[in-house]
């Protein structure tokens, strides 16, 4: 059972069990409006029959609790709060060269022991080029792909794509890739983070590339790890 009321020009309908439809005739939930909803003050969730929900604070955002419970206002936090320097290591040396499995570039691994909860963002440089005599093609090339592993498992990607002409010297064509990544820490917890790499394709006749340091003629240059740890 149901009344309708006729106010102006919006068609309201009411149930039996105090459903109230804006433009529908069946409503589904106690307001349901059928069209566009405009808010010119607070906006409250949460509450009861008798109190006022909260209408949250400057810059928050509403957080789904799913079906049946209210939203929550939240704080976006995860990057905001103190800031500071967690670790910063570079290689001391290359990859095997062509590997076709998982190795540790030398130096690219350390393990943290963070000091606060908060979160941990991750940055690896990583330099990748192809080895000497790498192929005797006009073209030689291969797909490098590249992790950071965290306590073992490999936890974020990157790929490099180093190319040259047939026996290239070594070190031809250097290339970096940036990997970014972001975990949650927490106080007196130990992460172990290691940088991988390995050649997943390999053009016709060439041999593969390396990560790590980049050595040319009379300089190298290393790759590196750095952490920022932003506290809670």
């Amino acid at each position: 059972m149901k009344k309708k009321l006729i106010s102006g020009a919006l068609l309201f309908s009411i149930t039996i069990y105090g459903q109230v439809g804006i433009k529908t005739d069946t409503p589904q939930k106690s307001l349901h409006v059928n069209g566009s909803l405009q808010i010119t003050n607070e906006f409250n969730v949460g509450g009861d029959a008798s109190k006022a929900g909260s209408a949250g604070s400057a810059g928050q955002i509403l957080v789904s609790q799913g079906a049946g419970a209210p939203p929550t206002w939240n704080s976006l936090q995860g990057l905001s709060g103190q800031s500071s320097i967690a670790f910063n290591v570079f290689s001391t040396g290359k990859s095997v060269n062509g590997s076709t499995t998982f190795n540790s570039i030398p130096g690219l691994n350390y393990t943290y022991i963070a000091p606060a909860d908060g979160v941990l963002l991750i940055q690896a440089n990583v330099y990748t080029a192809l080895g000497a005599n790498s192929g005797s093609g006009s073209l030689v090339f291969s797909n490098t792909q590249i992790a950071i592993k965290v306590n073992g498992t490999e936890t974020f990607f990157g790929m490099s794509t180093p190319i040259g002409s047939g026996n290239p010297p070594a070190a031809m064509n250097p290339e970096t890739t940036v990997i970014i990544g972001k975990i949650n820490v927490t106080k007196g917890a130990a992460y172990a983070f290691d940088v991988v790499a390995k050649d997943v394709y390999k053009f016709s006749g060439t041999t593969g590339a390396y990560a790590g340091t980049f050595n040319w003629s009379t300089y190298s240059s290393q790759s590196s790890i750095v952490a920022t740890l932003i506290t809670n």
